[in-house]
């Protein structure tokens, strides 16, 4: 029903209270509304077309303290003066200015005529900003776009892009980002379960008596059942309750950690339904893992009232099967609603039934070998301690099981911040340029190279630019390679970007050839593709393309593909040609340069005065910027991998303590056979350390082969092996299952031996 064009595009300001001082600026000119969804900022608090009209300028408050300016003054734009009359502080179509090429400057439509900057052959991007009547939905827009699509001449060279559609490339990575943290969280609830599981075993197990009493009064199993799963989901709905209000809290931290990133701090509302999700996976977690001790315990018989020494009746193979398709399938449904995939949740699944499966065999090895080793020579702590990890209805495959899940959780989720926290560092060099130059005529070089040299650059690169368009691929025209391309934007515009070629004798330090030969066929002109491009392209080896260099037919054929790191910040390109192939067209160069803290400001001072068609690109700002990004990406990171590890070392020392708590009888036995409590309690550090060790060396071997996946396929992160972090995890474990064991067995060690004994 509304419609309005914006221009967008860059340009040069000068201030002149300044002193001659000049910045590259985002330059927006607006014709008709705008915006036509969310609020745009200014100060002073006027209507924008106001402020812009008879020649007013509005600019960022970056720009105004770069070049000394109050509201008032006049600014030079493409060599027209303008006025400036407000401040931009925040636009609902930009996120913020971390990675801007400059502050930003507001004219009307009108003004920018009078500049001269959107001629023939400027780059610029114009947009028709178009809103639907008010009701109108996401299909009415998907139409409309569909439609528009399918009017466009050349709609391979178009961008209609709906509400819905927009910024495809930010949501994916946010919904990638949201899968794996729901995946941790996961992973969190899931430990919590081994938890719960071991603690309604021993729970259930102190109440055996109970049960059967109940039993030899007529209770019926059912009613049993439908006690303890009461108890235990109000138990879970209590901690899930204390879970989201921790949880809210965090949220309210979130916009203060993130405020310096953003124009304005986002409200964080109460979201209801992210707090009935989540505590909907708490108790289902809980009850999911609560199930098979309640069944186990439940079975029971009424005889134990006359007979205390008798045990719940086992379950049959049958039933232990359905126990186990039941977990399985519960935790991949719950794996594949936090991921929103299917797939993802029957990957997690399996890797979690894999290393739940590596656990309990080595727990059964561990118990089978106990039984057959000759203790009769070992000390008497470490005699009794094997002895009681293979005793009948000992709890040491639950309990390696349980701590071995934790210690793969602590390592795996270590191993990948580690990894990432390293590729986020690395990732910013330390020698990358400070500046970028370009639309440098060759005649003007060597005074660009000296004004360069003067502003004090101890690094300087240059290489030649052609700016051409691709005309054919293997014979076939470039329009309707790009009409084939259908709705992949990235090979859309692979194939419709304006190209721009260079030519070199030697590629650079960050170019490493992985396909064929560089300037090996003397009798064709060559030119070398980045992999990826060459694959955005459908280009191999033997490929021809046909560039159009301003109407000149160019054809060269692909001899060889590279990989290029980009991260280093170097001048590099999708496509370069043979020397000798484009040395006689139209050309340009580009420099990029490393100067001290300060220098960008002075070297475009001075080009601005003697080379005003030279562009100047400060980057400092934007490096120094992603680097503070990238720390609070690692702080994110360290604080997720820390949380999830706490979490789970807390719920697994809940879970050893409260079998532990139930030895009370085994240490008044021992005792009136005349152990002391210090032996006893030597005998108990014993048992759990040997299986804290042997579930930490599981748990770890498990982790790290999980974090290697994830870094290297799901990261593309180089992983390399640190032994120091499992060897860490097996002692941490033994540790971990010492301390908590003995906690807990506090109160059984100071049972008196005939006080035991009277209650049996």
């Amino acid at each position: 029903s509304r419609a309005s064009v914006l221009f967008d595009g860059a340009g040069a300001a000068t201030g002149t209270a300044g002193a001659g001082r000049s910045r590259l600026v985002e330059l927006k000119a607006v014709a008709g509304r705008f915006p036509f969804y969310g609020e745009l900022v200014l100060v002073p608090a006027r209507p924008l077309a106001e402020l812009l009209s008879e020649g007013g300028a509005v600019a960022a408050p970056e720009l105004l303290e770069r070049l000394g300016l109050k509201l008032g003054d006049p600014i030079a734009v493409g060599g027209k003066l303008f006025t400036l009359r407000g401040e931009v502080l925040a636009e609902p179509d930009r996120l913020g200015s971390a990675f801007a090429l400059g502050p930003r400057l507001f004219l009307s439509d009108t003004s920018l005529a009078e500049t001269g900057l959107a001629e023939t052959g400027s780059r610029v991007r114009r947009a028709l900003l178009v809103r639907l009547p008010e009701g109108a939905s996401a299909e009415n827009a998907s139409a409309l776009g569909a439609r528009l699509r399918s009017a466009l001449p050349e709609p391979a060279f178009f961008r209609v892009e709906t509400f819905a559609e927009g910024q495809p490339e930010l949501r994916r990575g946010v919904d990638r980002t949201e899968r794996f943290l729901g995946i941790v969280a996961l992973l969190s609830l899931l430990i919590g379960g081994v938890g719960v599981a071991q603690t309604v075993r021993a729970w259930l197990a102190a109440r055996l008596d109970s049960i059967a009493v109940w039993k030899a009064l007529g209770g019926r199993p059912r009613e049993l059942a439908l006690l303890y799963l009461g108890q235990t989901a109000a138990l879970a709905l209590a901690g899930g309750a204390l879970g989201a209000a921790a949880g809210v809290a965090l949220q309210r931290l979130g916009p203060r950690l993130l405020g310096p990133l953003l124009p304005a701090l986002p409200a964080t509302g109460l979201d209801l339904g992210a707090l009935a999700r989540g505590l909907a996976l708490g108790v289902g977690i809980a009850l999911l893992f609560a199930l098979p001790p309640l069944v186990a315990a439940l079975r029971v018989p009424a005889a134990r009232v006359l007979r205390r020494d008798v045990e719940p009746l086992p379950p049959g193979r049958a039933l232990t099967a359905l126990f186990g398709l039941v977990l399985l399938g519960g935790i991949a449904g719950f794996a594949a609603l936090q991921a929103r995939s299917l797939v993802q949740g029957l990957l997690f699944s399996g890797g979690v039934a894999a290393t739940t499966a590596a656990l309990a065999l080595g727990a059964r090895a561990l118990v089978a070998g106990v039984r057959r080793l000759p203790r009769l020579r070992l000390p008497l702590p470490l005699r009794y301690g094997l002895a009681a990890l293979g005793r009948p209805g000992s709890a040491t495959v639950a309990s390696i099981v349980a701590l071995g899940l934790g210690a793969m959780v602590v390592v795996g989720m270590r191993t990948i911040e580690s990894g990432l926290a390293g590729r986020l560092r690395s990732d910013l060099p330390t020698d990358a340029p400070t500046a970028f130059l370009i639309d440098i005529q060759p005649s003007q070089w060597e005074g660009v190279r000296g004004e360069i040299e003067r502003a004090g650059a101890t690094r300087v690169d240059s290489v030649p630019v052609v700016m051409a368009r691709l005309a054919e691929i293997d014979g076939q025209p470039v329009a309707a390679l790009a009409q084939q391309a259908g709705e992949g934007r990235e090979r859309r515009w692979a194939f419709t970007r304006e190209q721009r070629l260079t030519y070199l004798e030697r590629l650079p330090d960050d170019n490493e050839i992985v396909a064929g030969e560089l300037w090996s066929d003397p009798a064709r002109a060559e030119v070398s593709v980045e992999e990826e491009f060459a694959g955005d392209l459908g280009l191999a080896l033997g490929s021809k393309i046909v560039f159009d260099v301003q109407g000149v037919p160019v054809e060269v054929t692909v001899t060889s593909l590279r990989r290029v790191r980009w991260e280093t910040f170097g001048i590099n390109f999708f496509l370069v040609v043979e020397p000798g192939v484009l040395d006689r067209a139209p050309q340009l160069r580009i420099a990029s340069v490393r100067l001290p803290s300060g220098g960008e400001q002075r070297l475009q001072d001075r080009l601005a005065a003697a080379y005003p068609n030279v562009t100047l690109f400060a980057i400092r700002d934007v490096l120094e910027k992603v680097a503070a990004v990238l720390d609070r990406i690692g702080v994110g990171v360290r604080f997720l991998g820390g949380f999830t590890a706490a979490a789970g070392i807390a719920i697994l020392a809940g879970g050893i303590a409260a079998g532990a708590a139930l030895r009370g009888r085994e240490v008044a036995l021992v005792k009136s056979l005349g152990m002391t409590r210090g032996g006893v309690a030597l005998v108990f550090a014993t048992e759990y350390a040997i299986a804290g060790a042997i579930a930490g060396a599981i748990g770890a071997v498990a982790g790290t082969a999980l974090a290697a996946a994830v870094l290297e396929r799901g990261m593309e992160i180089p992983y390399r092996l640190d032994l120091l972090l499992p060897l860490a995890a097996v002692g941490g474990a033994a540790l971990l299952a010492v301390v908590a064991g003995l906690a807990a067995s506090l109160r059984p060690l100071a049972v008196r031996p005939l006080e035991a004994l009277r209650a049996e």
